[in-house]
């Protein structure tokens, strides 16, 4: 099967442009590009999804990871070409837009987004390309949008949407409809036209038969479904065009603006669309090169597990004052190897026989294979089945006998065309119909029928159909081998957008795909001017005085420098799960580096702490929670108060049942640490780990000096809040919670961040029980102020998309409020300033004079003008030193703003924060509040973390699903830890 697994259908079409954009040739070097480079360790924690912001480093150069190599020759790290200037049109614009008071900010329908106040001034300027491209349309430019509806909906067994089919009808109406023939279309909901369509009464309902690309037509038992398509509006470009200039009386609203930019992405993609060897990994907007040869040297990467690595590319049109832009950045993910099955459970298992509970069935369930062992008029013919996993054994429910796991000899069925009576092998059968004799009959073979209704064909006569994704999470080696993969520095992913992204997307004033819909892109990355901001000084303590202590390039040296605050260990020991694992030795340079960091750290009781052997391997899960569990409740029963928790290795199910015991059931503080790294590692690991036990103690371990204090901060009446939602990953079980977390600072030192944590519905980005959560943070702020309440608010909320700004200020803000008027008196509650942080963007910079070491811009720069919001107030900060790789901007919007915050204030603010993570001798990339709700709502799924992770083991014949009533947690932790950090 050819094509996208449900093909190409219509013509091909497209020109490629000529992607010079400025770049010398490629060469060869080393660098590169994996989330954020060396922003966010977060030590031994799980991550969430395939990385999250804690992933690990990765390496510089060749090799790495398990079967891999370099992807290919690196383009030589240069400086690219002549520099163009930032687009002083574009700036003559924005001034304009600052000075005019009239202008509000950008609507939401019934709320608008607060203005910029002004640009930042603050800072050294610089001048930085970004992953950028210019979008013109033609003077004039009227596009014509129209829905469609599929009668009957092509949806899957679970009754969701089937995409693919859905995708691949689209297909062939287009291809046999000539009035169709120059559309663009999503393949879903949407077509754009650059002509009104002939249509009468502006609609028209087509009747097509649904047949697969491998089909030489229709069949008998083809279905035929009624596409109706019908016109939804005119989109005039010059209402656009003069929305972003600041012209026009009417205004466009967040909904409006985004029929435009959808119209347009739609057009972007069309060229990536046509062609049969790109694949869009199921998300519409990355597109991937999927190589048929991937043993060829430089196809592909080997992650191990029977995964490869891809290269593609991610394209969205976005909006800024006076421009349309396309953003093109860089896109890695891992896909499953067009091979043959067998060969591709062999990899994932090498030993099947005995492969317990590896998760192979998962890992291939779902998969679109093919065969083409069956036969017509000579020729052997493709068809393509999906993977519904092994035989599940007898199933009264559907009369089935099937033995559990079954192989092309064990599992027999009635055949009376083979065998009058009795039953038949699945061996036998296709020796006698298809004169197939099975090379490995042994092996269990596959259902690619229903549960119901199954058909087994043996894994050796199928065959994996190309660019399917990997949609689950990596493992930890897997994840080392994509991060070795996709590292690249600055400039080589520059050049690689420009020299390869570009031409393969289309993007190019010639691309008669996008001329012909009216637009042209030119493919040289624009030019921005930035701002490097100030780094704080570091307020610690030396010889019992205050000292200050300047980072250099975002990190600085805790040596000789004590804690700000240092609290006090006692009725604590070591919990060894190694046998002689660390002694006496160990033990005193640990509470030496204690007090030498400026805390007070009694023995351990008992001196030499407690050892329980734990099991190793696969299927001992069980058993080892139950020593976890004993000893536990042990250190429990004695009054101990905290634990430093010695593990044999980075087990994430034992990580996690040490965390659940400690701080849900029993309330003890515990600091996890790998035999080895507590051994081996000496001074330099203890006083990281001396970093976490000091702040799970309610000590503060860095301050900024009064000087560094913007004046928001200054008076000590500021509480800072940081709200966040993690949701369920692959192969959690159906229903699972979505985890939300509020932590908010406790006093004027902006050191000690309680939290509160609450279970809710599945998938639900807003934040349910917000009022409870903030009413207690505010209590807490309450006990350590002398019973006064904060006059202002500032929060800083993870993780919402454009789209989403509308239901938080309608749905969370006013729980925040009501929490508020329950506590204030007389009604009058604090200021409050509500800024979203995004890491989920595309936005890179590269700088064009004076890079750090890694290749990127110097820690500490601002970006708020050029590539930023048209309406509204937003701005891009790059507040860390990325250890290597593409450094990634937060991406911060100011939602509400009732404080009186100046530009300069609120960057100065946000970026001097980020020197207050207390888990670090360095800045970190995102503003601690919002960081640590996101380390708040991981622990979270640490106490779910076998409802998170049921999939991978699945061998149950039914889906299992989350039960509300019978779950092991749902909200907070133990009453002796909940007003600490505990999820450090």
């Amino acid at each position: 099967m050819s094509g996208r697994g449900a093909g190409r259908g219509g013509g091909r079409g497209g020109g490629r442009g000529d992607g010079r954009g400025g770049f010398p040739p490629p060469g060869r070097g080393r660098g590169g590009d994996y989330g954020q480079g060396g922003g966010r360790g977060q030590g031994f924690q799980a991550s969430r999804g395939s990385g999250g912001r804690g992933a690990g480093r990765g390496g510089r150069g060749g090799g790495g990871g398990r079967g891999g190599g370099r992807y290919e020759d690196d383009p030589k790290d240069e400086a690219p070409g002549a520099l163009q200037q930032p687009d002083q049109n574009v700036e003559k614009k924005e001034n304009a837009q600052i000075s005019d008071i009239s202008l509000s900010g950008l609507s939401l329908g019934d709320f608008s987004l607060p203005s910029r106040p002004s640009y930042g001034t603050r800072g050294r300027a610089i001048v930085l390309r970004t992953n950028f491209l210019t979008l013109k349309p033609k003077p004039g430019l009227v596009l014509y949008r129209y829905n469609i509806e599929v009668e009957p909906a092509i949806k899957n067994p679970t009754g969701g949407p089937n995409r693919r089919k859905t995708r691949r009808l689209i297909e062939l109406l287009i291809a046999s409809n000539n009035q169709l023939r120059d559309v663009a279309t999503d393949y879903g909901k949407f077509i754009i036209t650059a002509t009104k369509l002939p249509l009468k009464d502006n609609t028209i309902s087509l009747n097509q038969k649904f047949y697969e690309i491998e089909d030489s037509g229709p069949g008998p038992k083809s279905t035929t479904h009624k596409v109706k398509i019908t016109l939804d509006g005119r989109l005039e470009f010059k209402q656009l065009v003069d929305y972003l200039d600041g012209e026009g009386s009417g205004g466009l609203t967040l909904e409006d603006k985004g029929k435009f930019l959808q119209a347009l992405n739609i057009i972007m993609t069309r060229t990536a669309n046509q062609n049969p060897h790109i694949y869009g990994g199921g998300i519409r907007n990355k597109f991937y090169t999927y190589p048929m040869d991937l043993d060829r040297p430089g196809a592909s990467f080997k992650l191990g597990g029977g995964l490869v690595a891809l290269k593609g590319f991610y394209t969205s049109v976005r909006t800024s004052t006076g421009r349309l832009l396309v953003n093109i950045n860089v896109a890695n993910a891992a896909f499953y190897p067009a091979i043959n099955l067998l060969g591709l459970m062999r990899l994932h298992t090498p030993d099947m026989a005995n492969d317990g509970r590896s998760g192979l069935e998962g890992f291939i369930t779902k998969l679109k294979v093919s065969h083409t062992y069956i036969k017509e008029i000579g020729k052997n013919i493709k068809r393509v089945k999906t993977v519904q996993g092994f035989s599940r054994g007898p199933n009264p429910k559907y009369k089935h006998e099937f033995p559990l796991r079954g192989n092309a000899r064990s599992i027999l069925f009635e055949c009376p065309e083979l065998q009058a009576t009795g039953k038949i092998s699945v061996e036998k059968f296709f020796a006698q119909k298809w004169n197939v004799r099975l090379a490995r009959p042994e092996e269990p073979c596959i259902n690619v029928g229903t549960r119901e209704k199954p058909v087994f064909v043996p894994p050796e006569l199928l065959t994996v159909e190309p660019g399917q994704q990997f949609g689950k999470k990596l493992d930890e080696g897997q994840t080392r081998s994509m991060i070795n993969f996709a590292v690249r520095r600055p400039h080589a992913n520059a050049r690689r957008i420009i020299e390869q992204g570009a031409p393969m997307m289309g993007l190019s004033p010639t691309n008669q795909n996008l001329v012909n819909f009216g637009v042209k892109v030119f493919p040289q990355m624009i030019t921005v001017r930035g701002r490097i901001l100030p780094t704080p000084s570091i307020l610690y303590k030396q010889a019992n005085r205050s000292k200050d202590l300047t980072p250099n390039f975002g990190t600085w040296n805790l040596a000789e420098h004590m804690f700000s605050v240092g609290g006090h260990l006692q009725d604590w020991t070591f919990l060894k799960f190694v046998e002689n694992a660390i002694g006496p030795r160990e033990i005193e340079g640990f509470r030496a580096m204690l007090n030498q960091c400026g805390m007070k750290c009694n023995a351990p009781t008992p001196p030499n702490g407690v050892t329980a052997g734990l099991n190793r391997g696969r299927g001992f899960e069980e058993h080892n929670d139950q020593i976890i569990e004993k000893n536990i409740r042990t250190a429990a029963e004695r009054k101990l108060k905290f634990l430093l928790v010695i593990l044999p290795s980075k087990d994430a199910f034992i990580y996690s049942r040490v965390k659940y015991w400690a701080e849900v059931k029993y309330g003890i503080q515990t600091v996890c640490s790998v035999d080895m790294s507590f051994a081996e590692k000496g001074k330099d690991y203890a006083a990281n780990v001396a970093h976490k036990v000091n702040l799970k103690l309610g000590g503060v371990n860095q301050m900024l000096p009064p000087d560094k204090l913007v004046n928001v901060l200054k008076d000590g009446k500021t509480m800072l809040v940081g709200m966040d939602v993690t949701h369920p990953s692959p192969g959690s079980l159906e229903d699972s919670p979505s985890i939300a977390g509020v932590v908010a600072s406790s006093d004027g030192r902006y050191g000690h961040w309680p939290a509160s944590m609450r279970a809710q519905e599945s998938r639900k980005e807003m934040i349910d029980k917000l009022d409870e959560m903030f009413g207690e943070r505010l209590d807490f702020w309450r006990s350590r102020n002398q019973n006064a309440l904060p006059a202002r608010i500032v929060i800083y909320r993870d993780g919402v998309s454009e789209g989403q700004y509308h239901t938080l200020l309608v749905d969370e803000l006013p729980q925040i409020r009501e929490a508020c008027k329950k506590q204030y008196p007389g009604g009058r509650g604090p200021k409050i300033s509500l800024i979203v942080c995004g890491k989920r963007h595309h936005t890179r910079f590269y700088p064009t004079s004076n890079p750090d070491r890694s290749g990127n811009p110097p820690n500490g720069t601002v970006v708020d003008r050029g590539i930023t919001m048209e309406k509204g107030w937003d701005f891009y900060l790059q507040a860390h030193s990325a250890i290597q790789g593409t450094a990634r901007p937060t991406h911060y919007v100011v939602l509400l703003e009732e404080n009186g915050l100046s530009a300069d204030d609120l960057e100065a603010l946000t970026h001097n924060l980020c020197y207050l993570y207390g888990r670090a001798t360095k800045a970190v990339s995102l503003c601690p509040p919002a960081y640590y709700a996101d380390l708040l709502c991981e622990r979270g799924r640490m106490y779910l973390y076998r409802e998170f992770n049921a999939r991978d083991n699945q061998t149950q014949t039914t889906e299992p699903k989350f039960d509300w009533n019978r779950a092991p947690w749902l909200r907070d932790v133990h009453k002796s830890v909940e007003n600490t950090m505990f999820y450090i």
